[in-house]
């Protein structure tokens, strides 16, 4: 009898740990951002957040292909601070060497400054393949929700080039 009894024990705590175990797996869907953006961490300026396309209906950013930022020339930008909707927009213009350029701007880091500087990535893909031989102008523009009331400024960054410091008005 003492055999039965321990075989039962031993199977009711080997269904406990079965039953225990399945669920260490399962991973709970994170939680809905409150972003005006498709990125996940725009709701957070401090955070690195992935690039929005340059344009409307255009191409993301391919974080795995070099950044070809600095092949861009007569880059002119402008931050303000859109009240009405609480937004930091940063725009403008650049000049890609080539047609099929994929341009965007990124938010990268808030400084610990009193009022902080907002960090913004340039990011661009080259083309991959055959392009046309021509300066093309592109648009740039970056909607980051949740504006304090007052930056320094907004330094946009592109590795190999010097950093350019915008006032925000």
């Amino acid at each position: 009898m003492n055999t039965h009894m321990n075989k039962a024990m031993m199977m009711t705590a080997a269904l406990a740990l079965a039953v225990g175990l399945a669920g260490c797996g399962k991973k709970d869907a994170p939680p809905a951002e409150d972003s005006a953006t498709a990125d996940p961490a725009a709701a957070t300026p401090a955070a690195p957040m992935a690039a929005p396309a340059a344009t409307a209906g255009a191409a993301a950013i391919d974080p795995a292909k070099p950044n070809a930022c600095a092949k861009l020339t007569d880059v002119k930008l402008a931050a303000t601070i859109d009240k009405a909707t609480n937004m930091l927009k940063v725009s403008g213009t650049a000049n890609a060497p080539t047609g099929g350029f994929v341009t965007g701007l990124q938010a990268g880091p808030l400084d610990k400054m009193n009022p902080p500087n907002q960090v913004v990535l340039l990011r661009a893909n080259a083309p991959g393949g055959m392009a046309t031989q021509a300066i093309t102008p592109v648009t740039l523009s970056l909607d980051i929700p949740n504006a304090l009331p007052a930056y320094k400024s907004v330094r946009v960054a592109c590795p190999g080039s010097p950093d350019v410091e915008l006032k925000v008005g």
